[in-house]
This record gives C-alpha cells, sequence and structure tokens, in this order.
C-alpha cells in the first residue's frame, strides 16, 4: 500500500479492515485531499466519508475527492460561527486557538489570515450526511480536539476506530488529558499511541486492539507516498534514458548521412555553375 499520512495513521488502520472492504470515514481537519491525508488511500480503494475542512484547502479537497462529502465549517460543541486563524502558507498551522496563531506568527514566522467560519456539531454533521456505519474518525484541529468530541453523539454514531492526533501543537508533548475521558466514557478502549496520535476502539471492537500493538513496519508492506513519487519519478526518467540510447544508432547514422550531404555540396554547386555558364554561353551564341 502506499502511506500518505504524517505517522503511518493509515497503515495501522489498514490491518483492520479487509482488502475489497469498502468503507466510510469522517475527517475532521482534513486539511489536504493527499499530503498527510489518513483517508487517502482508503479513498483510491473505493472508500468514501465525510471530509471537513474550514481552510483553503476546501476548494482542492471538493477538486480531488468528488466522491466524498466536503464541509467547509468547522466543528465545535455547538453551532454558529467562530474566528478561524488560518495560515495560506502552511494550512496545517491553522486553529481557533488564539495563543497557537501568535506562536505560529511571531515564533514560526508564518503569516496568518483570520476570519469568521460556520460552526457545526460533529453530532450534527453525521445526523445530516452519514448514510451508513462509519469505520473510523480522524480527528486533527490542533487543540480543540475537546470541543469536537463534546459535540459528538456517540451513542447514535458509533465509529469503530478513532484516531485523535494527541499531543501539542509543534510539540511532542501529551495533550489529552483533557479529551480522553470524553471518549472512554463514551464506550471506547484506548488502543495504542503512536507517537503523536492516540488510537481507541469500540468495546464491540475490544478484539482490534492486538491488531493495533505494534507501529507500522516491514509487514505491513507499504511505502510513503513521498518515496513511491521519487520511484515514480525515478522510473521515468529512466525509460528517457532507455528511449535516448535507442534513438542514438538511429541519430549517428542521421549525422553520417548528413556529414555525407554536406561533403557533396561543393561537387553540386561545382557542377550547377558550370550548366549555368553552359546554357548562357548557347544563348549568347544564338
Amino acid at each position: 500500500m502506499i502511506s500518505y499520512s504524517q505517522n503511518c495513521e493509515d497503515v495501522l488502520l489498514n490491518r483492520l479492515f479487509p482488502e475489497n472492504y469498502r468503507g466510510f470515514y469522517v475527517d475532521v481537519g482534513a486539511c489536504h485531499p493527499t499530503v498527510g491525508s489518513v483517508t487517502a488511500h482508503f479513498y483510491s480503494c473505493g472508500w468514501s466519508g465525510i471530509n471537513v475542512e474550514p481552510s483553503c484547502n476546501f476548494d482542492l479537497l471538493s477538486r480531488e475527492r468528488p466522491r466524498d462529502i466536503n464541509l467547509q465549517v468547522a466543528v465545535s460543541d455547538d453551532t454558529g460561527s467562530a474566528d478561524f486563524y488560518e495560515f495560506p502558507g502552511a494550512p496545517g498551522l491553522s486553529t481557533f486557538g488564539r495563543d497557537l496563531a501568535e506562536f505560529a506568527i511571531h515564533k514560526l514566522g508564518h503569516h496568518c489570515h483570520p476570519r469568521k467560519v460556520p460552526v457545526a456539531t460533529l453530532a450534527e454533521i453525521c445526523r445530516t450526511h452519514a448514510d451508513r456505519p462509519i469505520d473510523f474518525l480522524s480527528i486533527d484541529v490542533e487543540g480543540h480536539e475537546r470541543e469536537v468530541l463534546a459535540g459528538a453523539d456517540f451513542t447514535q454514531f458509533r465509529p469503530r476506530v478513532i484516531v485523535i492526533e494527541a499531543t501539542k501543537p509543534h510539540t511532542g508533548d501529551a495533550a489529552y488529558d483533557g479529551w480522553e475521558p470524553l471518549v472512554l466514557s463514551a464506550g471506547y478502549l484506548f488502543a495504542f499511541f503512536d507517537g503523536l496520535n492516540r488510537f481507541y476502539v469500540r468495546n464491540e471492537d475490544r478484539e482490534w486492539i492486538a491488531r493495533l500493538a505494534v507501529p507500522a513496519n516491514v509487514f505491513d508492506n507499504f511505502v510513503s507516498h513521498e518515496l513511491h513519487a521519487t520511484q515514480v519519478e525515478a522510473q521515468s526518467m529512466k525509460l528517457q534514458l532507455e528511449t535516448l540510447a535507442t534513438l542514438r544508432p538511429i541519430s549517428a547514422a542521421l549525422a553520417r548521412r548528413l556529414s555525407r550531404v554536406e561533403a557533396s555540396l561543393p561537387r553540386v554547386s561545382d557542377l550547377l555553375m558550370r550548366w549555368r555558364q553552359r546554357i548562357s554561353s548557347q544563348t549568347v551564341a544564338r
């Protein structure tokens, strides 16, 4: 498989579902349709789902994910509108937290574009758009996790797996104490921490914990999207070189023919000159 996600989250999730399975996902904070995407691999396998992304990447999501439901809204514990601090040059840093935005501006040097965006709850989104069971839910919202989870209805809508970014933005420090009780109290079990995300499975699927017990490894038979792209480019260059090698003998033969033609040009020119002189003399004689 090709892994598109930033920390092999899709590799771990891929262990849980049969090869030809066509499932349904919800991705809150989807960002880019390919780069760093938890769902890109599954979409390429025929899955579909809901992508929620308030940033400027939404247009790209809409173009590249026509089979998905794409929503340009924010997710929180209430409906309405909210201040969204968007970083067009680094969409992954976009946030609802003013402190996080200040850090990205003053410490990381990024330009911010604050604006108001519509807000919906996860429960409302699922009631409106999730017309089938949810296989996994991914949440990557840069410090807004508790609000997203507080607006969910895990009684009516129960994703089989939940993946939540669990470190403070821009650091590796743990940041799940404030929201994990909401997940556990909803009937989910902690399964794995990959250094960035925490994975949870439903009580009903507790046997899946064993499948998530180890990090992505060689036995998962995957290659990163970046490496795959490099391999494709290298193969393309190899084919071009092989084509050039095939054309080289033809080019050499044409060069030899051209050389012979060029060598004969003085003789042809001399012959033409003689014919002009002969014709001219015959004309004068008449």
